[in-house]
């Protein structure tokens, strides 16, 4: 998992670009993105993992369109369609609107920034989580296509092996440890 957060903490791009739509300091919103690139992606596996459909989540990681986003940030946050895009995706993540506000609410504790400020970059980050999982993930879909038969557990289990870094079953000390990693870097 290590890998997927640093392609979006470690992409100055990327908070250059939110920092600029919203209109605020490029180093508040790479703060912000620490925060929140570690609970969206521990999201997306918590989505692959769980009982609940995770079609729409899988449909959007195997969409080219989100890995073309991280790729280019800065034409991303300018589309006029990123909201919508980015909402459908963090009701994915989150389950609900109440569940994204609670996560831009704990960030505003953990940040000082304001939960306005956060919820506006939620649907902004969200796409490029996925871009990210997009990249990651390409060439275990391509295997997964060609002989999905083959592959016991589906896509879902490639997907969380992925986000799992030291591949014990849990998310949780990847999360934290990614997050402790941006804590005191």
């Amino acid at each position: 998992m290590a890998g997927l957060i640093d392609m979006i903490i470690n992409n100055p791009a990327i908070a250059g670009s939110i920092a600029n739509q919203i209109g605020i300091d490029v180093g508040d919103a790479g703060s912000i993105i620490g925060k929140l690139a570690p609970i969206l992606m521990g999201s997306a596996k918590k989505n692959l993992q769980s009982d609940r459909d995770s079609g729409d989540l899988l449909k959007q990681i195997s969409n080219n369109q989100f890995s073309e986003m991280l790729d280019k940030p800065e034409e991303a946050v300018k589309r006029d369609d990123l909201t919508n895009i980015g909402n459908d995706i963090l009701g994915q993540l989150t389950g609900s609107k109440e569940n994204s506000r609670n996560v831009a609410k704990h960030v505003e504790q953990e940040t000082g920034m304001s939960a306005d400020i956060i919820k506006k970059m939620l649907p902004m980050l969200a796409p490029l989580v996925i871009g990210a999982l997009t990249k990651k993930a390409a060439p275990s879909i391509n295997e997964y296509q060609k002989q999905p038969q083959a592959q016991s557990g589906g896509l879902e289990s490639i997907l969380t092996g992925l986000i799992d870094q030291d591949h014990d079953g849990s998310m949780i000390d990847d999360v934290m440890g990614m997050a402790m990693k941006h804590i005191f870097s």
